[in-house]
């Protein structure tokens, strides 16, 4: 039965995923979608650069409070990028925006 119901959950992302490849996304909304999201990744990589640069362990700290922390840095770092621009999006946007219009 096991083997029944992942075989389905496969099948369900399968398609799933294939949906998703099959959409017109149209190419401004996709090129902002990137930009935003590699700001994002720019602000969790300094986030979590800071967290590496504590000066001692915390009480709590442990493999499941790291996991924790990088998955609640994660949130922050999209809040951060979608709240407050760093302007590494609208960089970005600019700089491969010109090479939509050509194509």
């Amino acid at each position: 039965m096991k083997n029944n119901s992942i075989s389905n959950m496969k099948m369900n992302l399968e398609d799933h995923i294939s949906t998703i490849n099959t959409k017109k996304i149209g190419q401004k909304n996709s090129l902002e979608e990137v930009a935003q999201e590699f700001e994002s990744l720019f602000v969790f990589q300094m986030l979590k650069s800071a967290r590496k640069a504590k000066l001692a362990e915390g009480i709590l700290t442990n493999e499941a409070f790291d996991t924790y922390q990088s998955i609640l840095d994660q949130e922050y770092a999209k809040t951060i990028a979608k709240n407050q621009s760093f302007g590494i999006a609208e960089a970005l946007i600019r700089q491969f925006g010109k090479y939509e219009d050509v194509k």
